[in-house]
């Protein structure tokens, strides 16, 4: 039997998986900061894996019609794919493979996998929701267990539009190397998307849009953290970049600002050298203000605006 498994530990989420069930060392294991698989798969678009997802159903109907293995093969390789899209689709690989490997692709698993796209998709705005509505730690508190019990009578949730928690198949073990915990075995991707949110749930753990990126972060330590430290397509952390990025902004709007200051002093002193009058004074610092704002918001360089205020 194959074998695949998922568990939390400190600030990380473990996953290991046999595609011949072997015991003891896995044939392969990923790790991920806390939450990430979740957040990810929140993040995909549906036009990422449903196109694969129904090239599988395709290739099932002419193997059920000829019994020519080709098409699984087909199937195969279709879902490994998917499988390297993201962690959560390595389950459905596991499971087909194990079908596969036994000669037990029966005609309902095609229907199974014509449904999946849309349940999937379901599941998906339901999760999503409960972010939103659960665990945004700037929309609705830091009390995440108060905030379930509010929202939830028992495990079914008062508004249909929350993720609604079932039994999810968990057994308890060694973790890594040294310590023992919950271990999730699941049969569906929709157990993963459970677990993970029920572990936000039951450690009381919220989540923050970054300030940096506007992506979902779990909030683990400092209450106060802005900037996630999610991995980024560039390699580099938002928490690392964007307080290097917001102090160049704010030295940007120093400059401008000053060089904005000096010409203002400098027009008004030219009103009591009868250069100008009040209402040529008040003329030109409307229009300096509204050329300062579009420096500000990075319509016009600073050299723009500098050379725009001597030539006035």
């Amino acid at each position: 039997m194959w074998i695949y498994k998922a568990y939390f530990e400190d600030d990380g989420e473990f996953f290991e998986y046999d595609a011949f069930g072997g015991q003891g060392s896995m044939a392969a294991q990923k790790a991920f900061p806390y939450l990430e698989s979740l957040l990810s798969f929140l993040e995909m678009d549906y036009e990422e894996w449903e196109p694969l997802m129904q090239q599988v159903s395709k290739n099932l109907d002419p193997f059920f019609a000829t019994n020519d293995l080709a098409y699984t093969d087909q199937v195969m390789q279709v879902l490994g794919e998917l499988g390297e899209k993201h962690i959560y689709f390595k389950l459905l690989y596991m499971q087909w493979f194990w079908r596969k490997s036994r000669g037990s692709v029966e005609p309902w698993m095609a229907e199974e996998m014509r449904q999946l796209p849309e349940q999937l998709a379901l599941y998906q705005k339901q999760a999503q929701t409960f972010l939103e509505n659960i665990l945004d730690i700037d929309r609705v508190g830091r009390d995440v267990q108060k905030n379930t019990r509010e929202n939830y009578i028992f495990d079914q949730p008062r508004d249909p539009a929350l993720f609604c928690f079932k039994p999810i198949p968990v057994s308890f073990g060694p973790m890594g190397e040294e310590s023992c915990g919950t271990i999730l075995y699941p049969n569906s991707i929709r157990d993963l998307i459970d677990f993970a949110l029920r572990d936000c749930v039951a450690q009381n753990i919220p989540v923050r849009r970054c300030r940096n990126c506007g992506r979902y972060f779990p909030i683990i330590g400092r209450v106060t953290a802005e900037y996630c430290s999610r991995p980024q397509p560039s390699g580099k952390l938002c928490r690392n970049i964007a307080p290097v990025r917001k102090w160049a902004e704010g030295q940007k709007k120093d400059l401008v600002f000053q060089e904005y200051r000096r010409e203002y002093k400098r027009h008004f002193a030219w009103i009591k050298a009868g250069k100008i009058s009040e209402e040529q004074f008040s003329d030109w610092a409307k229009q300096a203000k509204e050329k300062k704002k579009d420096c500000d918001a990075e319509k016009i360089s600073l050299d723009e605006f500098k050379t725009w205020l001597k030539n006035t």
